[in-house]
């Protein structure tokens, strides 16, 4: 009798048969392009939901907050294993202005869990103060906090409200009929499966699920798609940092010239960081250490973290040598996100500008107001490109955002927040902030819930009654 095949040649015949069902393999004639050919196949719906909320960060967390608080079946789908994005996972524990240097401006869901944290003694209040070079740097026109104690709120609010928080689930298609998306395809340790959604808002930060659905975006600057740099937040403990800032102001460039008479590397940058005032024990830096990548391609974002891990140690390494205030500091931690500061920026209904927000130009269809300065990095080669940004609007005055900057064109049942949104290179630069990103998730998860509980299109539904229900939610309008 002839012996049948063992468990492990059972096995191995299984996975190549199962191989070769799902994989058909081709390559262009002429072309190096290969690829593989995923035959149709049945996917799994995890999820029927009013409201999906893709991206957790401070656009997605008041997004699906806002969602579940007016009524709808939220979802929110995260790739790391938290909520706040760059706020947490970033380790950027500086909220951008809450105010128009004169008055606060920004209320709503940014406004409680500012309260909340301060509260907490987990952050400093701001006060409203016209900018400066040295009001940039100090205590009142940003608002440090403490990212660890946000990552518990924002569980806390989550639940609160009754959303349903899936981590570490990573989204990779949107699933669209008839112009119309009705839901994303996700994987994760559950395998590949659908959400299926009344609505969806992207708050990838990339707009991937936008572009992914065939809304039409841009990148970059208009002359060349040259986009602002990329960074890792880093933290430091036991910098005397006062000490270092004097010996540096004093006497930067003969620490360098020594340095390098002793045929010692000089790294592109070494200075004080930023003072904490939260935890007089703790140092951040956030620097622009990566120049012309593209925060979507693959390779771009692997040399990111990998040469910038590289510039920190060179960084720290130096400074610990020669630089008086560094001599018992040691690094504490690196973010385990990525400082993207532009990407895609979806072109919506009303693409915001330049003019719009140095202007403080106001739209009927306001959903959220902002002041900050427009913050643009060099983006092009270090060193020969000075910093273009630091314009703001006169003090007293706030720009508006209109809902249409958060309806893209060509699809519907989609909204977008935050730093994909529908604005120019410019304009992106100042509405990119964290208080500014979660009142456009607030009004995009609004509007999403109020679509879906009306059965409309979010480019067919009234901002009159947005603007209403978002006032009622504590949203400043002005």
């Amino acid at each position: 009798m002839k012996k049948g095949p063992t468990r492990r040649q059972f096995a191995a015949s299984a996975a190549a048969l199962n191989m070769g069902t799902l994989l058909g393999y081709a390559s262009q004639a002429g072309s190096s392009a290969d690829y593989v050919v995923e035959p149709e196949r049945r996917v799994k719906i995890r999820a029927k939901v009013d409201v999906l909320v893709c991206g957790g960060g401070p656009a997605g967390a008041g997004a699906a907050i806002a969602a579940g608080r007016t009524g709808a079946h939220t979802l929110v789908l995260e790739n790391l294993g938290c909520l706040g994005g760059m706020a947490t996972s970033g380790i950027m524990n500086r909220f951008g202005p809450f105010h128009d240097q004169q008055k606060m401006i920004v209320g709503g869901i940014p406004w409680e869990i500012l309260e909340k944290l301060v509260a907490r003694k987990a952050a400093i209040m701001p006060k409203p103060i016209v900018f400066s070079q040295a009001a940039n740097a100090g205590p009142d026109y940003w608002s440090p906090f403490d990212p660890e104690s946000l990552k518990l709120l924002l569980d806390q609010m989550a639940e609160q409200a009754k959303i349903k928080v899936q981590f570490n689930a990573h989204v990779v298609g949107a699933i669209v009929k008839n112009g119309a998306i009705q839901g994303v395809f996700v994987e994760s340790k559950s395998g590949r499966e659908a959400i299926m959604a009344k609505v969806v808002v992207d708050a990838t930060g990339d707009g991937d699920v936008a572009a992914w659905a065939g809304a039409p975006f841009e990148k970059g600057r208009s002359e060349d798609d040259l986009m602002q740099p990329a960074s890792i937040i880093f933290k430091v403990h036991d910098l005397d940092r006062d000490k270092a800032l004097l010996a540096l102001r004093e006497g930067r460039e003969k620490i360098a010239a020594a340095a390098k008479a002793r045929g010692e590397l000089i790294p592109s940058r070494f200075g004080p960081g930023s003072e904490n005032m939260l935890r007089q024990d703790e140092t951040y830096f956030n620097e622009d250490q990566m120049h012309r990548v593209d925060g979507t391609d693959v390779e771009d974002v692997t040399r990111c973290w990998t040469e910038i891990r590289k510039q920190i140690w060179q960084e720290l390494d130096f400074a610990k040598k020669n630089v008086p205030g560094y001599e018992g500091t040691y690094l504490a931690l690196t973010a385990s996100l990525l400082g993207v500061r532009e990407t895609r920026r979806i072109v919506g209904e009303y693409q915001l500008n330049g003019d719009d927000v140095l202007s403080a130009r106001k739209f009927p269809d306001a959903i959220a107001r902002y002041a900050c300065y427009v913050d643009l990095h060099p983006v092009g080669t270090p060193g020969k490109e000075s910093r273009l940004g630091l314009k703001i609007a006169e003090p007293g005055t706030s720009y508006d955002v209109p809902y249409r900057s958060l309806v893209p064109k060509k699809i519907d049942n989609l909204l977008v927040a935050g730093r994909c949104f529908s604005g120019t290179h410019e304009a992106l630069a100042s509405a990119r902030p964290m208080p500014s990103c979660m009142a456009m998730g607030q009004a995009a998860g609004t509007a999403a819930a109020l679509c879906a509980e009306r059965g409309v299109a979010p480019r067919e539904l009234d901002a009159g009654l947005l603007r209403k229900t978002l006032i009622a939610q504590g949203v400043s309008l002005g």
